[in-house]
């Protein structure tokens, strides 16, 4: 019973699952740990995206850089896109879009819906 309460088990656990993290990262091929190809940069300021129209490429990822300039937290969010993500005051975020067909796609900042809107057209 007292090699279960061994400080030292607790200490070994945690060492082999920080190798096998450091393992992963260093050692799966770059695709798979979710390389985004092209970066946009969303700059939201005032309440209002700029750009608030992007042209990407058809069929490749990317990251989407959102940048709230605001002195309140924003909610990115599309619906089409499928995602929510809270962008906190006077930081980033990055936000990996998986390789889309052609079309429109809508973004907007969900606090603030009448005036934080944007899309992303997608060329063929």
């Amino acid at each position: 019973m007292t090699a279960l309460l061994s400080p030292w088990n607790g200490r070994r656990n945690f060492l082999a699952i920080c190798m096998i993290c450091l393992a992963a990262v260093f050692f799966l091929p770059h695709r798979a740990r979710g390389s985004a190809g092209q970066t946009y940069t969303l700059n939201l300021k005032k309440h209002l995206f700029n750009p608030n129209r992007l042209v990407v490429p058809k069929g490749r990822p990317f990251t989407l850089h959102v940048i709230n300039g605001d002195n309140h937290p924003e909610e990115f969010e599309s619906y089409d896109l499928e995602f929510e993500i809270i962008v906190l005051p006077h930081h980033a975020i990055d936000v990996p879009v998986r390789p889309l067909p052609p079309g429109t796609y809508e973004f907007f900042g969900d606090f603030h819906p009448r005036t934080a809107r944007g899309k992303i057209t997608v060329r063929p």
